[in-house]
């Protein structure tokens, strides 16, 4: 057996055949929703700035790379200029033949790891 209040409530509840809902209860659950949706766009926006930020650094590394290799070619194509001036220089002194010693020498001048010429 249901008391007087109970069954009050009850037809409270259920006039018209619609559920009550508290108005700050359907409040608090939108702004809940809202929050969630928030959260969601921005993190999307977070991980897309990161990925840019990722791909603009992978680039610029890319370009010191290319930049370095450059100057590495640049490098050995002057010691083969060199080398190519040493060697029609000793041609003409009838020194067809560079001695190894000068050579490793000359090899150790040039090589631009030993001389750190890069910067």
């Amino acid at each position: 057996m249901t008391s007087d209040k109970e069954q009050g409530d009850t037809e409270l509840i259920f006039a018209r055949n619609m559920e009550y809902k508290d108005p700050i209860e359907e409040e608090w659950e939108i702004f809940q929703k809202e929050m969630k949706e928030q959260s969601t766009v921005s993190a999307q926006s977070i991980a897309k700035d990161h990925e840019e930020a990722t791909a603009e650094r992978h680039i610029d590394e890319i370009d010191e790379e290319m930049q370095n290799w450059s100057r590495v070619l640049d490098l050995e194509n002057e010691i083969k200029a060199v080398k190519a001036a040493k060697r029609r220089s000793n041609a003409g002194d009838d020194d067809l033949e560079v001695s190894s010693a000068d050579e490793a020498e000359f090899d150790e001048y040039l090589d631009w790891r030993a001389k750190k010429s890069y910067g």
